[in-house]
């Protein structure tokens, strides 16, 4: 029994350096690597890439009605590789899946690109792993002889967190006083803030899910399919519940179905803000403050993580609260801006060691 088992493990060794099925291997071992009887081993019908998208998107869509995929990857997914459809459709709609490559896909990129800055190291790994998982299905569903993901490379990068300067926040809230509807505004600015949340999640929070009894919200249905609770903090809580009782809902109610940001302001509050919508509104603030063109939804969310950083929360905590499925991708923002790491360095002085060199500089004078 160990013999067999130290075998297998070996086969997927094999299978795995070769990029190639155990049943090709073992097909191959058994005919002793006689090109004769090889012949007689059916080869797979490569596919063409425009097929295999079509069939991986159906694929997607089964992930998600069986929670297994969430409705934000799926449309992330779906975007990118429509484009990819497209570029392929005019320019090589019989490429096969096995022809893929990263050249063709920095094409399809540029082609289909109104960026003219370029895209970030995180962008192209993105649209990388995309493809590393479409490659990957086209082998397990026999659309290629050979797993191809490792012509798709994931680049390692050190990006730092971009968050909000302290003294921008005010000029945020400033602005936003011009705005229609400013107290949604303002309790919007301020939820993301001090939560942490995900455009997505913020688009779909309902009135209920903001616990003012137990000051808790809970943010179900997330990224990687995990609930998780955040703390209400004080400030928030007066904020959101002064916006309640100016859209139409004079007391919070521990029942209310309804999404706490409605387009249709009530008490039922059917309707929530699409994420284009919010994005929307972030958009708005930064051309008004010329200071603010590096912010985006996501510098809230990095802004409230480098904020419990600095105050002392622990890796794993922020982690839970942010609905990190790696805890190790908390960890970026432990590194800050050099205005931010040198005011924590200068708050930290004297160190012991520090005031030892004084002390002896002390004693040097009295000599």
């Amino acid at each position: 029994m160990v013999i067999e088992k130290s075998i297998n493990l070996s086969i997927e060794e094999i299978c795995s350096q070769l990029g190639i099925s155990e049943k090709s291997l073992i097909n191959f071992l058994e005919s002793n690597g006689n090109e004769s009887e090889t012949q007689n081993v059916p080869v797979v019908n490569v596919q063409t890439a425009i097929f295999v998208i079509d069939k991986y998107l159906e694929h997607l869509e089964k992930m998600v009605k069986v929670n297994q995929r969430s409705k934000e990857t799926w449309t992330t997914y779906n975007n990118f590789l429509k484009r990819v459809k497209s570029y392929l459709y005019i320019n090589n709609p019989s490429l096969k899946i096995n022809e893929l490559n990263e050249i063709i896909l920095n094409d399809i990129i540029i082609h289909e690109s109104n960026n003219n800055a370029g895209y970030s190291i995180q962008t192209i790994n993105k649209y990388n792993a995309i493809i590393k998982s479409l490659l990957k299905f086209a082998f397990e569903m026999d659309y290629t002889n050979k797993s191809l993901g490792y012509k798709f490379t994931i680049q390692k990068a050190t990006i730092l967190p971009r968050y909000i300067h302290d003294d921008h926040i005010p000029k945020i809230f400033e602005t936003i006083k011009d705005f229609s509807k400013p107290s949604r505004c303002r309790a919007m600015i301020m939820f993301l803030l001090l939560t942490g949340c995900r455009v997505s999640e913020i688009s779909k929070i309902r009135v209920k899910d903001f616990d003012i009894e137990n000051d808790l919200i809970f943010i179900y249905d997330s990224k990687w399919r995990k609930d998780r609770i955040i703390p209400i903090y004080p400030k928030l809580k007066d904020e959101i519940l002064l916006y309640l009782q100016k859209s139409g809902m004079k007391e919070w109610s521990p029942t209310c179905e309804g999404f706490l940001f409605a387009r249709d302001e009530g008490i039922e509050r059917k309707r929530n803000f699409p994420t284009r919508t919010i994005r929307y509104l972030i958009e708005r603030i930064r051309k008004c403050v010329p200071e603010l063109s590096y912010m985006t939804t996501h510098s809230f969310r990095h802004t409230f993580a480098v904020k419990c950083i600095k105050v002392g929360i622990e890796g794993h905590l922020l982690a839970d609260m942010l609905g990190h499925e790696d805890p190790q991708t908390t960890k970026v923002y432990t590194k800050l801006h050099g205005e931010d790491l040198r005011d924590e360095i200068i708050n930290k002085f004297p160190f012991p060691f520090e005031r030892l060199l004084n002390a002896l500089n002390d004693d040097k004078d009295e000599d």
